[in-house]
């Protein structure tokens, strides 16, 4: 009785062990996916056409986002000079903040520019 008990429990541990895991499959799939998605600075590697086109798409979908475009000057290129300019930290995160819970519209408006 107990070679038989030990056999099965050998038999356990080598199927836990050899199965093909589904996990190691979805990690595949994601890693994938993030070396398609590269990442750009702004304000550096994106055309000007490109940012004004984004700012504008977000102000016109984020209510949040045009009450900063309109606290910034009232116009795309204003906010866009103000990002991108020396005290741009100050601006972006404002910016940032404005778009927390908007993820939606930020894909909607990256489709524009890719």
């Amino acid at each position: 009785m107990q070679t038989a008990l030990f056999f099965f429990l050998l038999v356990t541990v080598a199927y836990v062990q050899c199965r093909p895991s589904e996990q190691s499959i979805d990690e595949a799939t994601n890693s994938e996916a993030a070396v398609q998605t590269e990442e750009k600075d702004f304000c550096t590697e994106i055309g000007e056409t490109d940012r004004l086109l984004f700012l504008g798409c977000l102000a016109g979908l984020v209510p949040e986002a045009d009450a900063v475009l309109k606290e910034n000057g009232g116009d795309v290129r204003s906010l866009l000079d103000k990002i991108c300019g020396p005290d741009g930290a100050v601006h972006h995160m404002k910016m940032i903040e404005a778009l927390e819970m908007s993820d939606d519209a930020i894909n909607e408006c990256s489709e524009l520019i890719q």
